[in-house]
């Protein structure tokens, strides 16, 4: 099973989202459809991604508002609104579609993703996540 290409495991519907959509409302998407990330994309090119906005980020956000001391309340509404472009990381793992599900599984663990883009040459077509490369791995 590990040897099927990405492309026949990957959700092609990605959710995506501009980077002016604050955290508030990026957080509601990861809980509302229960996935581990949101990619990011350009305005004027909705396949060109600028970067994932995952649950960890989340966590690392409630984190570094909870260490600080005053009002945690009033800081976590602040910080809610700021668009999500100040919080992702250009820098990611990436997939082609043909690349198999055990290299998606050897980049899970190198680089610690949750969620990974997958692309057709520059294009994106889809992503993978956790849960779509352990169903395959543990089958």
């Amino acid at each position: 099973m590990l040897n099927l290409p990405v492309a026949d495991i990957m959700n092609d519907h990605p959710i995506k989202v501009r980077p002016d959509v604050s955290i508030r409302n990026t957080a509601h998407l990861l809980l509302r459809y229960r996935i581990n990330g949101v990619l990011v994309v350009d305005p004027q090119s909705p396949e060109g991604l600028l970067g994932i906005f995952t649950t960890e980020d989340l966590m690392d956000i409630i984190g570094d508002v909870m260490d600080k001391g005053g009002q945690k309340i009033q800081a976590l509404n602040v910080v809610a609104e700021r668009p999500v472009s100040e919080f992702i990381d250009p820098v990611y793992p990436s997939l082609q579609k043909d690349d198999s599900a055990l290299k998606a599984l050897a980049l899970l663990h190198k680089k610690g993703a949750v969620t990974i883009p997958v692309f057709d040459g520059k294009i994106l077509v889809g992503v993978v996540g956790r849960h779509d490369i352990f169903n395959i791995a543990l089958a």
